[in-house]
């Protein structure tokens, strides 16, 4: 079965130390992770983010919306470009590709209402395609 968590955040630095552990954490067990962005902006910040955090390392990645073999890659297509069953969900709308995907992390993000909203529109439609949803804090 499909399963979600939201990790809630309330601000931006937690929200980056989400996603760089979160990412680092499935580098270390050699699974393929993917992240789903919005746009190319985004794209390029959360590629700048596992350049530079933490600064005293990084984590080995590709831009890609294209198939892949790299462990962890940034999308800003709703394609599985890596074969990955882990991905992290930065786009504002749920994840409901027909994708083998056994974990799909999400922000229940805190951090100004229209944001709250989209969090609680996408926690809503996972529900509804009847996924396993955890929270974490």
């Amino acid at each position: 079965m499909n399963r979600v968590i939201f990790f809630q955040v309330r601000d931006s630095s937690s929200k980056i130390k989400c996603i760089c552990q979160t990412a680092f954490a499935h580098f270390e067990k050699q699974e393929p992770f993917l992240i789903l962005v919005e746009d190319t902006k985004a794209q390029e910040f959360v590629d700048e983010l596992l350049w530079k955090y933490p600064e005293t390392s990084f984590l080995p990645h590709i831009i890609s919306d294209e198939p892949t073999k790299d462990f962890i890659a940034i999308t800003k297509t709703k394609n599985n470009v890596n074969q990955a069953r882990v991905a992290f969900n930065l786009c504002p709308t749920p994840l409901l590709i027909d994708s083998p995907f056994r974990i799909i992390y999400e922000f229940e993000d805190l951090t100004n209402p229209n944001k709250s909203k989209l969090s609680s529109l996408r926690f809503d439609a996972y529900k509804a395609a009847h996924f396993l949803i955890e929270a974490k804090s």
